[in-house]
Order: C-alpha cells, then structure tokens, then sequence
C-alpha cells in the first residue's frame, strides 16, 4: 500500500513514454519513410527510441511518486514522533466507529497521557522532552497490530483505536504499554536516564452505551481524569455507570 503512488506513477510513466517510439513508428509508416532505412538501421532505432523514452518518463514519474508519497505521509503524520497526527485519527475513529454501531462488532478507545511531563521540559528541556516524546511513540508502535490506530493527539497525550477488541482486551494492552513505558527509564542526550510514567483511560462499547465517537472518546477520558485523580501510573477501564458516578478529586486543574 505504502509503494501505490510510485508504482502507479511508474507505470503511466512507461505508458507514456512508449508513446513516442508507437507514434513514430505510425508516422513512418504512413508517409512510407521505412525505405528511407535500412532494415537493421530502422530496428535499432526504433529500440533506441523506445528504450529511452520509457525509461526517462519512467524514471522520472517514479520520483514524482515517491513524492507524492512523502508529501501524503506529512499530511497524517505526527512530524516529531511519526505516530498519525490527531486530523487522521479523528477521521479513522468517526469509520471505525460508525463500522462497529452498524455491524454491532466491538471497538474500543484507549488514552494515555504522560504523568507529570512539563517536569520534564522545565528540568531537562525541550529537546529532552522530544527525545521521551518519540521513544514513547516507539514503544507504542511496538504493541499495536496492523489496523489498529496509534496517533499523538495532543502535547503529551497519545490515543489507541482498537477495532474489533473489547474493554478487557483494551485493558491489557494499556496495562502493557504502561509497564514499557515505567519499566525502561528514557535514555536522554548526555546519558541521562529519566524514569518516565503514564495514565491511561480505556473506554469500549462492549461496556459504554456511547451513541457518537464523541460520547466514547468522553468515557475514556474521564477514566484517565479518574486515574490521575487516583495517583497516576495506572490503567483505569471506564464503567457503564460512568455518567452518574464522577470524581471527588481535584488535580488544582492541572495534570503535569
């Protein structure tokens, strides 16, 4: 999928340049300029011409592929950890949703959000905070499976699109992620090594009556408020009653 646009491009190129050599042939043979020739001389070329034509526009299309390609990549890619940036997500999560609702199959949402990362930006600085920012990303990437969607959707704030898996099944993989992201400080320029910790928030529809992707991506992150309030670095699952239940906890309205 990823080589569509150059392979694409390749081939209309080779379609094109093979034009040249066809039409030359069909003014040759129209105005009966063959005599004017020698056999062998005519035949190579023909075989000059056709070769370089095709290889010149394919060459040259095959790089306007390959641009295409990248310039695709930018439009949904995060630019500093690679995950999808969060316009491809939302898009990705409003399909995935509306599938699961009307095939009546299982999706679920997962949140994670770095515990007190200003600290780090403050302490150690920008490029540091960039450099835990794109390990994290790794990490994530390392656990999810094809069709599964990982996407930075904010500064410090990390999404999961689980199509086809439950609450539980969401659950576990949180809980995964959070032991790869506490159990491996992050090894920083200089050779610091920074512990680092998350909170993650799960929310599927196997358990939340959520009638819009914005209904579900509220559960999950009112689990991950309900886990910072609960001390950070941990996995909270939303529950069914989450509407009626709330929160006592007051994080002085940060979450650093």
């Amino acid at each position: 999928m990823a080589l569509a646009h150059r392979h694409r491009r390749l081939a209309e190129g080779m379609l094109l340049g093979a034009c040249a050599p066809v039409g030359w042939a069909v003014l040759c043979s129209v105005h009966n300029l063959w005599p004017l020739a020698e056999d062998v001389y005519a035949v190579w070329l023909f075989s000059y011409m056709a070769l370089g034509t095709v290889s010149a526009f394919g060459v040259f299309s095959y790089l306007i592929g390959c641009n295409e390609e990248r310039f695709a990549q930018q439009s949904i890619r995060d630019p500093l950890t690679k995950l999808y940036n969060r316009r491809l997500f939302q898009e990705r999560f409003e399909q995935e949703f509306a599938l699961a609702v009307r095939q009546e199959t299982p999706l679920t949402l997962v949140l994670a959000d770095l515990d007190h990362f200003k600290q780090v930006n403050d302490i150690y600085g920008h490029p540091a905070g960039d450099e835990v920012l794109r390990e994290v990303a790794a990490r994530m990437q390392r656990l999810v499976r094809q069709g599964e969607v990982a996407a930075r959707i904010g500064g410090e704030e990390f999404a999961i699109l689980l199509p086809g898996s439950t609450s539980e099944q969401g659950r576990v993989l949180a809980e995964r992620l959070r032991l790869a992201i506490r159990n491996q400080p992050m090894a920083l320029p200089g050779g610091v090594l920074l512990p680092c910790k998350a909170t993650l928030g799960v929310a599927g529809l196997d358990v939340v009556s959520a009638t819009s992707p914005e209904a579900l991506l509220s559960a999950a992150d009112a689990a991950l408020y309900l886990g910072k309030c609960q001390g950070r670095d941990r996995v909270v699952v939303q529950t069914s009653d989450w509407r009626s239940t709330g929160t006592a906890c007051d994080l002085n309205a940060t979450w650093e």
